[in-house]
């Protein structure tokens, strides 16, 4: 009977050492930000991308050009591109991707006709920055991710997240994030071309998954979802969401980080639904993950924050925060 006993109060040990050696502490910190730019002049900055050694963000409200170009080194605005207007080559209600392909941003407009790439090299070099679409690109009606990678969602309905072509090949791909009902949510997207992953986090509800590139198609390597707080439910094939809880507010991946901007609600259980367009009550924390979806860091970067870039080359991470205005601010993890 002894023997037994000691038997299992050692097995019981083993179990705890191996739980205890695979678990993950959370660390938390601060950083101070370097204030690269404090002209930051708009009522909201829309997306905020990294290409090479510039910064690009785009000002949804603007009324003469919606892109500006900043140096990532210095924070100086290089200039700005992407007129407004109802002329050729201009955009009444623009939108651009989160991505940017040999320095070009790809572009269209909501409420008219324009559609093409603007060109930052093109921009710095005195140049017109507007380029138009290839007869082939026109056909596609895809977005450009990468040099011979498109990518568009899918129906609602269909087996698969995404569509893509990659290298001439087509391939749908990608698992539903509430898989119960097939139905597209509200995600960010990042992509990284060093290693071909695709990372997708959803500002709906906390939720996060990493694809890799595979041949002609994307691969789910895992998924992460936070049930503690559960802030949806399902009725007549529709997810309805409680918007006092939200997912990330920014997601992009960094040399040694999977990187989010999202409130630490257990330091700040805040009801999403009163935040608005108040900026000051945007989240001040990072979450940092590893790449395999285990959260290493919780970061108070000091200032509210609405948008994140970085890129797996370094981790360096810039920010559109407030301070108490608008500024383009640069943080090393």
């Amino acid at each position: 009977m002894c023997k037994n006993i000691i038997i299992i109060a050692s097995i019981a040990v083993f179990i705890f050492s191996s739980c205890s050696s695979n678990r993950t502490d959370v660390q938390r910190l601060s950083l101070k930000s370097q204030v690269l730019n404090d002209e930051i002049f708009t009522m909201m900055p829309g997306d905020l991308l990294l290409a090479d050694d510039y910064l690009v963000w785009s000002d949804p409200f603007a009324r003469d050009c919606f892109l500006h170009v900043h140096s990532a080194l210095t924070g100086e605005e290089l200039g700005v591109m992407g007129k407004v207007g109802e002329g050729p080559k201009e955009f009444i209600t623009p939108m651009t991707n989160r991505y940017c392909v040999d320095n070009k941003l790809f572009a269209i407009d909501a409420n008219g006709k324009t559609v093409g790439y603007l060109s930052i090299d093109s921009l710095i070099n005195g140049q017109e920055p507007f380029c138009e679409l290839s007869d082939k690109e026109k056909e596609m009606k895809m977005e450009k991710v990468d040099k011979d990678l498109y990518i568009k969602y899918t129906e609602n309905g269909s087996e698969n997240y995404f569509r893509t072509i990659i290298n001439g090949q087509e391939s749908s791909w990608g698992v539903y994030p509430i898989p119960e009902i097939k139905e597209h949510i509200g995600i960010y997207e990042s992509y990284d071309p060093i290693e071909g992953l695709f990372l997708i986090s959803s500002f709906k509800f906390p939720y996060l998954a990493l694809y890799k590139k595979e041949n002609s198609t994307f691969v789910l390597q895992w998924e992460r979802k936070v049930n503690k707080e559960k802030n949806y439910t399902i009725a007549d094939d529709r997810v309805i969401f409680d918007r006092k809880i939200v997912g990330a507010y920014d997601v992009c991946m960094s040399k040694d980080y999977i990187i989010t901007l999202e409130r630490d609600r257990e330091k700040e259980p805040v009801d999403e639904s009163t935040v608005g367009r108040n900026i000051s009550k945007c989240p001040h924390t990072l979450f940092l993950y590893d790449y395999n979806g285990n959260l290493l860091k919780i970061v108070d970067i000091g200032m509210p924050a609405i948008r994140i870039v970085a890129n797996r080359k370094s981790n360096t991470l810039y920010a559109i925060g407030v301070d108490p205005d608008y500024v383009l601010a640069k943080y090393e993890l």
